[in-house]
């Protein structure tokens, strides 16, 4: 089975989760309307696309650096290209959005100024608002804890051999074993103690446990003894964690993030997916491999068009089409719009511009030796 087309799965899982996260935002434009009730009840489970960004990423890269040597070099090369793919488009977003949502006078204000320079660092501006931390970018604190996600991975290639081993331990240290002290054990990732440091609520927060989850699927994914050996049973075991994601999540079992709530049954739909995928091909629309191609800059920009489309309508006096179901649409549609648009012209562009730069800066790659062949066997 191409091994490619075997891994359209998470390219669907991106789409779906940054397509979920739009309309879960998209579904304030309800507010105060008779409409709200179905709103909440239909689109705020959608905030799960969130939990499962977190899943999706640890099981990517587990996936794309299983073969890696590891040490300071492969590090390196790791931390750059990831750092390219994000930070770039993340920065201009970031500017777009406290623009064209507050105006020029946002950054009258002292405090504005600094939680825009902290959104810029992808650090916590306000702990005491964890986990979204009063950034200037609504979106920008799970891309915080992502940026965190690809440091404390890069330092695990460090340890070569033992890089899970390190990896499991530090997360163990920081997600159970420090936070224990300070609230016993609880899982929960909003309400939990404050640090003098601001960076450790991201450090000891769960939600670095549902990216650990992405990474052990990954591993278990790469078993080669570890497969489904009856179609039927693949597809009954996708069928069975797809209902069981769905049911939890709009049954009220599990009604918020972290690995608690959305992330466990969350994980298990990833890895039945995942090991289904390795007995039957799982195939995927063209339309979704496409949403998720386009699926950061879709999470990056959706609020960005809302926002813009908002102030249109307002210009044209039409502030009533707002608030309806129609401008939820519009508003989707818009954005999957703009998020194509920013896919190909900045985010594609910009984030080789810098991963291609950065990279010049390594050493370059010692060249393989060749293998003297044995004389008896030269030409």
């Amino acid at each position: 089975m191409n091994q490619e087309k075997n891994l359209h799965w998470v390219q669907l899982l991106r789409g779906i989760a940054a397509v979920l996260v739009v309309l879960t935002h998209a579904r304030y434009q309800l507010l105060d309307t008779p409409a709200w009730p179905l709103a909440e009840q239909l689109l705020t489970p959608g905030a799960m696309g969130v939990d499962l960004f977190f899943l999706i990423s640890g099981f990517i890269m587990y996936y794309s650096t299983a073969g890696a040597a590891g040490g300071p070099a492969e590090a390196a090369r790791f931390l750059i290209k990831r750092f390219a793919r994000v930070w770039p488009a993340y920065a201009i977003a970031t500017l777009a959005f406290a623009y064209v949502s507050y105006g020029v006078e946002y950054f009258h204000v002292a405090a504005n100024r600094l939680a825009f320079w902290h959104t810029l660092g992808m650090l916590p501006f306000d702990p005491r608002q964890a986990p979204y931390f009063g950034l200037t970018l609504v979106v920008a604190w799970t891309l915080e804890f992502e940026m965190y996600f690809y440091l404390i991975f890069a330092a695990s290639m460090l340890f070569k051999r033992l890089r899970w081993v390190a990896l499991v331990a530090w997360v163990a240290l920081t997600v159970l074993v420090l936070p224990y002290a300070e609230r016993g054990f609880n899982l929960g990732v909003e309400g939990g103690p404050v640090y003098p440091v601001g960076y450790l609520g991201i450090v000891t927060s769960p939600f670095v446990l549902e990216f650990l989850a992405g990474v052990l699927i990954g591993w278990l994914y790469g078993l080669p003894w570890l497969h489904l050996r009856s179609r039927q049973l693949a597809w009954n075991m996708l069928a069975l964690g797809v209902t069981f994601a769905l049911w939890a999540a709009y049954s009220g079992a599990v009604n918020a993030h972290g690995p608690s709530h959305y992330g466990w049954p969350l994980a298990l739909m990833v890895l039945a997916m995942a090991l289904a995928s390795k007995t039957v091909q799982i195939r995927v629309p063209a339309l979704f491999l496409w949403l998720g191609s386009i699926s950061y800059s879709l999470y990056l920009t959706h609020l960005i068009t809302g926002a813009l489309l908002q102030h249109r309508l307002m210009a044209k006096g039409l502030d009533a089409l707002w608030h309806t179901w129609p401008s939820v649409l519009l508003t989707t549609v818009c954005s999957v719009a703009m998020a194509a648009l920013s896919h190909h012209y900045l985010e594609q562009r910009l984030s080789n511009l810098v991963r291609d730069g950065l990279l010049k800066l390594l050493p370059a790659r010692p060249a393989p030796q060749a293998t003297p062949m044995p004389a008896a066997r030269r030409a």
